[in-house]
């Protein structure tokens, strides 16, 4: 029996995770994947079959892909609706990745590393001397890494509770706000640096995607762009192209405790809605699911030594991730027995769920236009992706 892959329950931007654990193309790798494992002839098949028992749960659509060693061909297998009554879902349609985008958001800040505008131990307030201020001491020392590990020990900002709460914050504030996204991630930083720490800074795991966001802020300040220009630099030479809040989107998201209570996601209305897209360092990233194979063949890739184009430190962390540690966008799991990089995501009606085996050989993915918001942990719908994600991964 397959070990158990316990995926994460997602609540806006939230990770909790403690883990056990079609596009075309090919030519010559595809083939000799398909000669050293000719059950990848059916692969596809197995992967349509995962999404049509994945929506035959409740799921409004759903997408599993698989990846081999040359990560040549994306196997992909779709099921369901776009929308309500819509067309059938296709798999060329761009899907809310929410923080299985994390990764690019830690690979960024490496390049930036690199590049020597920053340091791993970097302090917030070195690069936005603003932030010291009104900053609680507990996080006087806390660093780039600690904020992109989750040991810094911010609030998750990861709820409607902490969305009230910031709402408050910013009612009680006298001066203008600012009018850019950028400003707007400064303002939550503060807030978020003005709080007790979730959890003691530097030791303690607190999932945070409060820390995510003063990391976008610290690269804003660190190389003078915004983040969104920096991601599209940094992605552009891998062939992606991350859409953010697309105005229109063929995919409809949803969102319910049940099958029979989903809605439509409605969003977070006109006065909030900037001060969410400012949280996009923490995992607002949309693409295609052929763009995301792309994102997991660079990785593949790095992990079995080949050419790629991540930076380097980046990918010696992924190589040495020890089960159930996280670091940089991933968390160490295992499944059948194999170590593996895992991470999950929801937000705005969609949730997805990513397995990479560490030595690169083989990647899955699934994702779907359903949010699950049922209290059980996991709930209904990382249960269908969990699920149909360990049968591809067993065969």
């Amino acid at each position: 029996m397959p070990a158990d892959l316990s995926l994460p329950r997602r609540a806006l931007f939230t990770l909790s995770l403690l883990a056990l654990l079609s596009a075309c193309g090919g030519g010559v790798d595809t083939q000799r994947d398909e000669i050293r494992d000719p059950q990848l002839l059916t692969e596809t098949q197995a992967a349509r079959t995962e999404a049509e028992t994945a929506v035959r749960t409740g799921l409004v659509g759903a997408v599993f892909a698989t990846q081999a060693e040359s990560a040549a061909k994306l196997y992909l297998g779709t099921a369901g609706l776009r929308k309500p009554q819509g067309a059938a879902m296709q798999g060329d349609e761009a899907f809310h990745l929410a923080s299985m985008s994390k990764s690019m958001t830690a690979a960024l800040a490496a390049h930036w590393v690199e590049k020597g505008r920053l340091r791993w131990d970097s302090k917030p307030a070195e690069l936005l001397p603003e932030l010291a201020t009104g900053m609680h001491p507990a996080y006087a020392q806390i660093t780039l890494a600690q904020l992109l590990n989750h040991r810094a020990g911010l609030v998750a900002l990861d709820g409607a509770a902490d969305i009230a709460a910031f709402a408050q914050f910013l009612a009680t504030q006298t001066e203008p706000l600012p009018q850019t996204e950028a400003g707007r991630r400064r303002v939550l930083a503060r807030w978020t640096l003005s709080l007790p720490p979730a959890g003691q800074p530097g030791q303690d795991f607190v999932y945070s995607n409060a820390g995510y966001t003063l990391v976008g802020a610290m690269l804003e300040a660190a190389t003078g762009q915004d983040f969104e220009t920096l991601m599209r630099q940094f992605l552009a030479p891998m062939n992606l192209h991350p859409l953010w809040q697309p105005a229109s989107s063929t995919v409809q998201g949803h969102e319910g405790e049940h099958p029979s209570r989903l809605q439509p996601f409605s969003g977070f209305g006109a006065e909030m809605q900037p001060w969410v897209d400012a949280i996009k360092p923490s995992g607002d990233v949309w693409l295609t699911p052929a763009e995301y194979g792309l994102w997991l063949a660079e990785h593949q890739r790095a992990l079995q030594g080949k050419a790629h184009a991540l930076p380097a430190f980046y990918v010696q962390t992924l190589r040495t991730l020890r089960f159930s540690d996280y670091a940089l966008g991933w968390q160490g799991g295992a499944l059948n027995g194999r170590p593996y990089l895992v991470h999950a995501g929801a937000a705005s009606g969609f949730m997805g769920a990513v397995i990479l085996r560490q030595d690169g050989q083989r990647a899955h993915f699934a994702l779907t236009n359903t949010f699950g918001t049922d209290a059980a942990t996991p709930d209904w719908v990382t249960r269908a992706l969990n699920d149909g994600l360990i049968r591809l991964a067993s065969r």
